[in-house]
C-alpha cells in the first residue's frame, strides 16, 4: 500500500524532478538541457491516497490552528506540472467558495499552461504566482468589475490569535490564498505559504485560504516585477534576465471525493 502523503512532503529542499534540472538549466520552452519536458510522474495518486487528516483536516497539536469548515462540498485534486515537478493542490470550496471556484476555472481554461512564473518566491515565507505567460490573458482579471468579493475568513484575525497556547500558527505551510491589496480586491495572482506563518489570514480579507497543497518539490525563487511580467509573460527577455525562475507549465483535475 502507498504511504500517505503528509504535509511534510509539501516542499522539500533542492530536489528536482526526475528527468529535470535546476532551474538556471531550463530554457524559455521549459526544456531542460536535454531538450526533454520535465517529467511528469514523479508521484502520480489520487484523494484516496491521503489520510483521513489531510483529506478533511481539523485543528490539531502540529497544525491548523483553528478546524477549517467542514468539507459539505466535494474537494478537487489539481496536479500542476512544474519546471522543478508536481505540485498537487487539494481544493477545498468549503473553505472559500469564490476563491476555490476562480482557480478551479483557471484550471479548467487551460490558463496555467501558458507558462505561468512562480515569480515572488521567498525562502521560508512564501511564493506567489498567477501572472499569465500570454499577456493577454491577464485582461480577463483586470478592473474592478474583475476582482472577486471576499470570502468570509475563516481563521482568527488579530494580533492576539497568531499562535495559539500549542504554537500552532495560523496560516498553516501549504496554505493557499490569493494576493492582493484591499478589499474584493483578488484577481488572478496566488500565494502558498513556505513555512507555517502567523501573520498572514489576520485580517487581509484577500488571505482566506482556499486550500492547501499535499504535493513536492521545492520553490525558491526569486523573479521579475509584476508590472514587467504582466506585459511581457514569459517571453525570451525574461527567461534571459531571469535564467533561474520556475513556471508552472500546466494545471489538471485529477481526481474529486465525490
Amino acid at each position: 500500500a502507498r504511504a500517505a502523503i503528509t504535509i511534510d512532503d509539501v516542499i522539500s529542499t533542492g530536489v528536482h524532478a526526475p528527468g529535470t534540472t535546476a532551474g538556471s538549466e531550463n530554457d524559455a520552452k521549459g526544456n531542460n538541457a536535454a531538450g526533454q519536458k520535465p517529467s511528469s510522474s514523479i508521484r502520480r495518486f489520487t484523494v484516496r491516497d491521503l489520510a483521513p487528516s489531510e483529506l478533511h483536516p481539523m485543528a490539531g497539536p502540529d497544525r491548523h490552528i483553528v478546524s477549517p469548515p467542514p468539507d459539505d462540498i466535494p474537494v478537487t485534486l489539481v496536479t500542476c506540472r512544474t519546471t522543478v515537478g508536481n505540485l498537487h493542490v487539494l481544493v477545498h470550496p468549503s473553505w472559500a467558495p469564490l476563491g476555490a471556484r476562480r482557480f478551479l476555472r483557471m484550471v479548467d481554461t487551460k490558463y496555467f499552461s501558458s507558462k505561468v512564473a512562480l515569480m515572488r518566491c521567498i525562502k521560508n515565507f512564501l511564493c506567489q504566482f498567477g501572472l499569465a505567460g500570454d499577456p493577454s490573458l491577464n485582461k480577463q482579471f483586470n478592473g474592478k468589475q474583475n476582482r472577486l468579493e471576499d470570502d468570509p475568513n475563516w481563521l482568527p484575525e488579530g494580533p492576539t490569535h497568531r499562535k495559539n497556547e500549542l504554537g500552532v500558527k495560523r496560516f498553516g505551510r501549504g496554505y493557499m490564498a490569493y494576493a492582493g491589496g484591499g478589499k474584493n480586491s483578488r484577481s488572478n495572482q496566488l500565494i502558498v505559504a513556505l513555512r507555517d506563518n502567523e501573520r498572514l489570514g489576520g485580517g487581509s480579507p484577500w488571505e482566506v485560504p482556499w486550500g492547501e497543497l499535499v504535493g513536492e518539490e521545492s520553490l525558491r525563487r526569486n523573479g521579475p516585477p509584476q508590472g514587467r511580467l504582466s506585459k511581457e509573460g514569459s517571453s525570451e527577455g525574461i527567461a534571459r534576465d531571469f535564467p533561474e525562475l520556475d513556471y508552472i507549465l500546466g494545471c489538471d483535475v485529477v481526481d474529486s471525493s465525490r
